[in-house]
């Protein structure tokens, strides 16, 4: 099947793919016992009648079968798509057993799979953002606070968000990083605000400074404090997943720093902790905001981050993570299924 067919059905279906399981599993049966019946159908798929009858409905306007007076049959444009819908099926059940595999192994609430690799395609990223967008956005509505981390992804998801009149309250989950403003936390909430009618609020301290210059900013800014406050009480929390060797040095660490962040075996960065591929914090840089360390205080928790390059660090960060939603891709999902 070819890498974009799957990827179609998830975006224009995203939330119906156990239809489209069905329909497939009663063309097989179709296929193989034509003509037949729609109660012989409900019998053969265990399907109910009238399920059955709404499902080859569709696929008889769609010009996929045909109804004789035997029964059900395929039309030649149907025969023709079997094997490729064949393919296109077990592809499906592959990323459905992947989800429940890494679900159950990193002790998750869910996990979802969008195809393709992120690392070498754009569209993957884009569907990363539109997964993200939708799991927030079915949020909205029943919050009053979301924190949301810095990074591209996070950028993505805030474009990929459909306006709504959610009236919560955005906060970045940590302080500012990075010379691209587009991608820092809190122009990212800025957006997300304007996208659903919310107010923000913002964290104006930087990564990176020391633990006592980062107490006498804290301390003489009540509003930050203030801030700070809320986005530890937030009830969403919605962040991205780096590459620890990568994050060192965006942060601006020294290589003697990298280096033994590596000889600890770092391989995840996350909300500020670098943790090693068995799920342990080696590290954590000192700011203002949440912590993978009390994560789990937070009723909904969504991770977004995909590319093969990046299984390492998702298996890191999550195995400390250890609670909520993790959306990932085709190409990171498969190699940390490898490293599990």
């Amino acid at each position: 099947m070819e890498q974009d067919t799957l990827g179609i059905f998830q975006k224009i279906a995203p939330d119906v793919m156990g239809t489209i399981k069905e329909r497939y599993l009663l063309l097989r049966h179709i296929s193989d016992a034509e003509p037949v019946g729609r109660r012989t159908l409900a019998g053969l798929s265990g399907l109910s009648e009238r399920v059955v009858r709404s499902h080859v409905d569709v696929l008889r306007r769609s010009g996929i079968v045909r109804f004789t007076t035997m029964g059900i049959a395929m039309e030649p444009e149907g025969k023709k798509m079997m094997p490729s819908l064949l393919e296109c099926f077990l592809r499906l059940n592959n990323l459905d057993d992947m989800q429940r595999r890494i679900r159950q192994a990193l002790g998750l609430k869910n996990v979802y799979i969008v195809p393709g690799d992120s690392d070498n395609d754009k569209t993957a990223k884009e569907e990363l953002g539109r997964r993200g967008a939708l799991l927030l956005n079915d949020l909205l509505g029943s919050v009053e606070t979301v924190a949301i981390s810095g990074g591209s992804t996070m950028a993505e998801i805030a474009r990929m968000l459909p306006e709504s009149m959610a009236e919560a309250t955005i906060l970045p989950a940590r302080g500012s990083m990075g010379n691209h403003v587009e991608f820092q936390a809190n122009y990212i909430a800025a957006n997300i605000a304007a996208k659903t009618h919310s107010s923000y609020r913002m964290i104006h301290l930087p990564e990176g400074l020391s633990a006592s210059a980062l107490h006498i900013m804290f301390e003489s800014d009540r509003q930050a404090k203030e801030n700070a406050a809320m986005t530890a009480r937030a009830q969403v929390v919605l962040f991205g997943i780096g590459r620890a060797d990568r994050m060192a040095k965006k942060r601006g660490m020294t290589g003697l720093q990298r280096e033994a962040l590596e000889n600890l075996g770092a391989r995840g960065e996350s909300l500020g902790c670098y943790c090693s591929l068995e799920g342990k914090i080696l590290y954590g840089t000192n700011n203002i905001g949440i912590s993978l360390r009390d994560i789990k205080h937070h009723p909904h928790v969504i991770a977004v981050a995909g590319g093969t390059g990046k299984a390492e660090a998702i298996l890191s960060v999550m195995r400390t993570c250890r609670t909520g939603t993790l959306v990932t891709d085709e190409g990171a999902a498969e190699k940390i299924m490898k490293l599990i």
